[in-house]
Order: C-alpha cells, then structure tokens, then sequence
C-alpha cells in the first residue's frame, strides 16, 4: 500500500492560482511543442555544396522544444497532479514519466 501525502486546497490563496496558472500553461507548452514535432520538417535547407546540390540539414528544434517542455512539466508536481487526475499519461503520444509512475503504483 501506498500512502500518498495530504494535499490542502486553500482556493482563497493567490500562491494556490498561481501554482495552477503555472501547470496548465506547462501542460499547455508540452502540447503545443508536441503538435509542433509532427508538423514540423524533418529537414532544412542548409545551403548548396560546391556542384549546386541542396545540402539538407536535420531539424531538431522541435525535438529539443519538446525535450524541454517535457522536463519542465515533469518537474512540476501541481502539473503532474492535473494530468493525474485527468487520467493523462502521454502528450502527444509522449509518455510524462511521474504520472506514469505514479499511476501504476496504485
């Protein structure tokens, strides 16, 4: 059995909003950092090489974003607690690692 800390809701308090102004706009950079890797180009135009042919260049960017978002939404607890009680454990088919695992060690 697991035994999970008491969270205290104090709906009056300006820390409780922004604590949860700050996770939905977390949740919300994920997905939109997870929409902007399936849109984006895989590759860029990186120039021309000395016969005139296109020299490609891998467009990690996204990635990167995404990589990002993720690390700071999994390092937000009141963000994992939304998606948990969302039942969420992927943002754009990306698993978030706490709620995963907090998930099933219930």
């Amino acid at each position: 059995m697991t035994e999970k800390p008491i969270l205290s809701v104090d709906g009056g308090s300006e820390t409780y909003w922004q604590k949860r102004r700050r996770a939905f706009r977390l949740i919300r950079n994920a997905e939109l950092a997870a929409q902007r890797v399936k849109t984006a180009p895989l590759y860029l135009h990186g120039g021309h090489d000395e016969n005139g042919d296109v020299i490609p260049v891998e467009n990690i960017e996204p990635w990167d974003d995404l990589g990002n978002a993720m690390a700071a939404l999994e390092a937000d607890a009141t963000a994992l607690s939304i998606l948990a009680a969302q039942g969420r454990t992927h943002i754009g088919g990306h698993a978030v690692a706490g709620v995963a695992s907090s998930q099933d060690a219930d």
